[in-house]
């Protein structure tokens, strides 16, 4: 059971886990920048507002989310998704302090707000659009 957890976890939340590494990580070539921030300077300097856009939208997401995180369960996010130091369990136990039920259950939910974030900052598309097709 515990293995689904961590694949489902690790399945479902996959982009989510790739953007925070990107957060995170410090660039090779320049460590002073973190992978985000140099994608966000390579796009620019490409004028592909685009992916500008998108990692523009990935860091103000990322920004909220850590900002509005409990000190332990971001620490826990990080040293399991992030860096890979710990497993699940190991989190419970040395960061956490609660089971792994409730672990998954947080870790989840931090996920689902980081999800829901994202669709929080785009905006909305005109709804007379809707209306018209609906036939309203």
């Amino acid at each position: 059971m515990t293995k689904k957890k961590i694949e489902r976890i690790s399945v479902i939340h996959r982009e989510k886990i790739l953007w925070l590494k990107w957060y995170f990580m410090r660039d090779k070539e320049q460590p002073k920048y973190s992978v985000l921030e140099r994608k966000m300077f390579d796009a620019a300097k490409n004028q592909d507002m685009l992916s500008y856009q998108k990692y523009a939208t990935i860091k103000k997401i990322t920004d909220i989310r850590i900002q509005t995180s409990e000190d332990d369960i971001l620490k826990a996010v990080k040293e399991v998704y992030v860096y890979n130091h710990v497993n699940v369990i190991g989190a419970c136990q040395r960061i956490l302090f609660i089971s792994q039920s409730q672990a998954y259950s947080k870790l989840n939910k931090w996920f689902e707000t980081y999800s829901d974030l994202y669709f929080s900052v785009i905006p909305l598309p005109n709804m007379g659009v809707y209306h018209d097709v609906a036939g309203i």
